[in-house]
């Protein structure tokens, strides 16, 4: 293993540390509820609107390995107030501490509990949908295909999936962008798999079988022309609407991956310089509100 492998490593786990401790102290305009799920204890972030309003269950992004709930918090609002939603942001549990299936479990279970105490979180509705960016979009795909095959208890109505990472399986490498290549994409899918099979559907939501994908929510799926990951989610586009799940997509011209939530961050030493040119010149700005208004056209 090099070096830099292992640096890498060791500065993921003192990022983990970090971020961990934004999720509890660092202010934020959501209300943190910490829910007791089956032995474990995980927060929620939520952002109310009317009791009747429809309910967003919102996951982050990050790899699996990164990324807190109360990264977005800014997003969160906006989506909040654009949508007209009560948005529910989830701090699922990262890995390598905690691989698959346990973030997945995470997401399921906290939308379960909320649904079968929706009055104590003054909500009045059975609107239900998932969201989620990058990784965070694997895991909404993952816990509507979850949800298929037990029996569809959570009713979700739509998903709602930003540049989603659905091919866990394929190589960075392999992938046929130069941003892949980066050594951190490897990192991605060693933490997150573990000893598990990449292919599995609820690892890769891209390899699930039409029988299981004819039977999810209909799809709103925001892909960016330059995201390492658009090939990956063009596949599952053509793949959920092969199966015959309304799907409505958007292609946004010249967009890296996370440029919906990345105007919103601090940021990043992941961004590129082409990045950097598109937050200082307005474009991601404008992207970003297209890609929300794109949402609020066809929710």
């Amino acid at each position: 293993m090099t070096s830099a492998y292992e640096g890498l490593k060791a500065g993921m786990r003192e990022l983990a540390v970090i971020q961990d401790q934004q999720l509890r102290d660092q202010p934020i305009r959501g209300q943190r509820h910490v829910l007791p799920l089956n032995g474990r204890d995980i927060m929620v972030i939520c952002y109310p609107g009317k009791p009747e309003d429809p309910v967003l269950f919102c996951c982050y992004g990050g790899g699996f390995i990164m990324g807190s709930a109360v990264n977005d918090d800014a997003c969160w609002v906006e989506l909040q107030e654009k949508l007209g939603v009560t948005v529910v942001s989830i701090a699922y549990r990262k890995a390598p501490n905690h691989p698959f299936p346990n973030a997945l479990y995470d997401v399921y279970d906290s939308i379960e509990y909320i649904q079968s105490h929706r009055e104590d979180f003054g909500i009045h509705t059975d609107d239900w949908s998932v969201y989620g960016f990058s990784a965070g979009g694997n895991l909404a795909a993952a816990v509507c295909l979850l949800d298929t095959q037990r029996g569809g208890k959570l009713k979700l109505r739509r998903q709602i999936l930003n540049y989603p990472y659905v091919d866990l399986a394929t190589s960075p490498k392999d992938k046929g962008h130069p941003e892949s290549e980066r050594l951190i994409y490897t990192l991605f899918p060693e933490y997150y798999c573990g000893e598990q099979d990449p292919h599995d559907p609820l690892i890769s939501p891209v390899y699930a079988p039409e029988e299981n994908l004819k039977l999810l929510p209909r799809a709103i799926i925001l892909l960016g022309e330059r995201d390492p990951l658009l090939a990956e989610g063009v596949r599952y586009v053509t793949k959920l609407r092969a199966a015959g799940v309304q799907v409505n997509s958007l292609i946004a011209k010249e967009m890296p991956h996370g440029f919906v939530e990345v105007p919103f961050q601090e940021p990043s030493p992941y961004l590129s310089p082409k990045d950097v040119e598109q937050l200082l010149d307005g474009s991601m700005e404008a992207e970003k509100n297209r890609a929300i208004d794109y949402i609020r056209m066809h929710f």
